[in-house]
């Protein structure tokens, strides 16, 4: 089947089954995770991880043991004495917190091995202050919003992260995240202590696999893209890049993703055999593309671009088929494209533009019936045209049509009783009443109580006169 464009409103709402889509998805993360045995109890995970957490030491700089402490009171939240979990989002804070803990010294005989682990799980380009850029929001205080990534971060013309989530959605975030990486350091070193307590960087390599086959290093990132710190894109790209601690050498050669596709969630555990998180990792993958029809959405002009421009005046996109398997959706080596692609824009102010970009994927393409250079130029107006003739069944403003041209089922309508108009919907004004009402009043007397429908006249009988003269205006008859 073709390439769908679709246009308008109908792209942010593709954005948001997308999003919907992945939140849904980590909700279920969640609770897989942490309730494993389908009650209240924390599972192993929760229940081993809090008391490891408590017997680190509370060594190094004071500013360690600050960061420890404060870990260790928010843990509290997490599980109670009794296994009993409370918070789930707390263990979100404790990962964050005991990284920092490390950040800053902390860590015991290990520090130092766990510490130069963790910095190095970021890999270079995507971490250099040039791709990730992005600084506080101006008055964040007074504006009391929540003290969230999303919320409180804005990023730059020159962020790559903020570019790619133009193109891919589901919104902007606050770019790629450490704090991610940050917490598979944590799980690494937690597992890695458990087995040995002489931590090495090979040890911590393989522990962090293990954190990631398993679903583990899935809970912090949960807790992120569900409390709005970071995008799921922000949170697997910063997994899927090389970095030195995966890599046998000092060179960045591996990955503690090999892939990362936010349309097949199984590449968030490696794609790994059977795990007990596989399932919640399938029910991903049909929610997904249920909600899209199987298509992977690539805007190619938003708002951003719209802005300043006198003639382009609406969203373009397209719904893409099977993304799962489409190499343009493997966000790890997509971002490079979109890092030199913004280099080779640099020159221009403000951001660059998408469809720019695109032209070098779609450029020879026809789509919607006309050439790709000259549907990235039209109007509201050009479209409407387009859609309205050679590109009939292949353009759309409303995101509903497009999913149903694409394939996702038609809703099925009840049919109207025999020998009666079918039901208008919502209820209408009378002009100069005031008064809402329908083509038919409801039945006081028919409803639930067995005995057969009262006809229209019947109704209409039982009216009181206020709302039958309402009723004559609106059907013109006065």
């Amino acid at each position: 089947m073709a390439t769908i464009v679709i246009y308008g409103r109908a792209v942010q709402q593709a954005r948001n089954l997308l999003r919907s889509a992945q939140i849904s998805t980590m909700f279920d993360i969640l609770e897989n995770e942490l309730f494993k045995s389908g009650s209240a109890s924390a599972s192993a995970f929760a229940s081993a991880f809090s008391i490891w957490l408590n017997a680190l030491p509370a060594a190094g700089p004071q500013k360690a043991q600050d960061k420890l402490a404060a870990a260790k009171m928010r843990s509290r939240d997490f599980v109670a004495d009794d296994g009993t979990i409370l918070d789930v989002f707390a263990i979100g804070d404790v990962l964050r917190l005991v990284g920092e803990y490390i950040e800053e010294g902390g860590g015991g005989d290990n520090s130092a091995t766990v510490e130069a682990f963790r910095a190095q799980l970021r890999n270079q380009l995507a971490f250099n202050r040039a791709n990730r850029a992005r600084q506080p929001v101006k008055d964040f205080d007074l504006s009391e919003h929540p003290d969230l990534g999303i919320f409180k971060l804005q990023l730059l013309d020159r962020s790559t992260v903020k570019f790619m989530e133009r193109f891919y959605g589901p919104y902007i975030g606050a770019d790629i995240s450490g704090t991610t990486t940050d917490a598979l350091d944590v799980l690494a070193y937690w597992l890695a202590e458990r087995i040995n307590p002489k931590v090495t960087k090979e040890r911590l390599q393989i522990q962090a696999g293990s954190a990631i086959r398993l679903g583990e290093e899935l809970v912090p990132i949960a807790c992120m893209v569900l409390q709005y710190h970071h995008s799921l894109m922000e949170c697997g790209l910063a997994l899927s890049l090389a970095s030195q601690s995966m890599s046998p050498g000092d060179r960045e050669t591996a990955a503690a993703l090999s892939s990362f596709n936010f349309y097949d969630y199984h590449t968030l555990n490696d794609s790994a055999a059977r795990e007990p998180i596989t399932p919640v990792l399938e029910r991903g993958n049909k929610i997904v593309s249920a909600n899209l029809a199987g298509r992977g959405l690539a805007v190619i002009r938003d708002v951003i671009d719209i802005q300043g421009n006198d003639f382009m005046d609406t969203e373009i996109a397209l719904l893409l088929e099977n993304p799962a398997k489409n190499d343009l959706f493997q966000i790890n080596k997509s971002y490079y494209a979109f890092s030199n692609e913004r280099k080779e824009q640099a020159e221009s102010s403000g951001d660059p533009s998408l469809a720019v970009y695109a032209d070098g994927i779609f450029g020879n393409d026809v789509l919607g019936g006309v050439p790709f250079k000259d549907l990235v130029k039209m109007d509201n107006m050009g479209l409407q045209d387009l859609r309205n003739g050679v590109g009939s069944g292949l353009v759309f403003n409303d995101l509903d049509k497009a999913l149903i041209a694409a394939g996702k089922p038609a809703p099925a309508l009840a049919a109207a009783p025999s020998g009666e108009p079918a039901p208008s919907g919502a209820p209408r004004e009378a002009a100069g009443t005031g008064e809402a009402v329908s083509a038919v009043a409801p039945s006081p007397s028919s409803a639930g109580n067995g005995q057969p429908p009262l006809s229209i006249a019947q109704q209409l009988r039982n009216l009181d006169p206020k709302r039958l003269a309402a009723l004559e205006v609106l059907l013109g008859n006065k």
